[in-house]
């Protein structure tokens, strides 16, 4: 029986625990052929959630997700989605001085860390939190699925101005800010008492990174 890889006769939780442990581990004690529920070749994130799919029946309570945004911050990554994410596959690479905490709200969690790469799984993520890191990292690869298949996934930077540079200044100093999604930006400085002193920028800004120079 297709997904049925511990061969007990039944097709549960017990069956996916041990595609989430390949995935991430590299290492699988089934055939994988087994494991391969939508027939691609691949044993991933997408034959997961057609295994559930087919031990529960379908959500009518919420719409499948049509597109997902990944919100990176230097130490986490937080997901929003307009509808049901069934699971989410990652590969991140980072320095030595590694380590990561899986957010509790997922059904099933799991990552393996080898050298400088890691590989995590999580099944039907809630929305919010999916991780924090002790340090920064790079998303390499990624599949982030619906009930039945991947659906389009945007990673984006949080909104964030960084400290002034030099401080103390004389004559100038500059700012770095990140806009993680286009729109209307406005870049105010004031001084110790509240009062406007001069605006940097106020218009609309594409999702990007841009750096202001004031001449104080």
């Amino acid at each position: 029986t297709m997904g049925d890889v511990n061969g007990d006769g039944d097709v549960n939780v017990l069956d996916i625990v041990q595609i989430v442990g390949y995935i991430v581990e590299g290492e699988a004690a089934f055939d994988t052929t087994c494991a391969d529920a939508n027939g691609d070749g691949e044993v991933n994130v997408l034959d997961i959630v057609v295994i559930v799919n087919n031990i529960v029946s379908p959500r009518l309570d919420i719409e499948d997700a049509t597109s997902a945004k990944l919100i990176k911050s230097k130490n986490g990554l937080k997901l929003e989605a307009d509808g049901y994410v069934g699971g989410v596959q990652m590969t991140l690479k980072h320095g030595d001085d590694f380590s990561i905490k899986l957010s509790e709200n997922s059904w099933i969690s799991d990552y393996n860390t080898h050298d400088n790469q890691t590989i995590l799984v999580l099944i039907e993520p809630a929305e919010g939190n999916l991780f924090t890191t002790s340090s920064d990292f790079e998303i390499v690869d990624m599949i982030v699925a619906n009930s039945h298949d991947a659906v389009t996934a945007m990673i984006i930077r949080e909104f964030a101005v960084s400290s002034a540079y030099p401080n103390p200044f004389n004559p100038s100093t500059t700012v770095e800010l990140t806009v993680p999604e286009a729109g209307h930006v406005s870049v105010i400085v004031y001084n110790i008492t509240g009062q406007l002193i001069t605006k940097l920028a106020d218009s609309y800004m594409d999702a990007n990174q841009y750096q202001f120079t004031w001449q104080g």
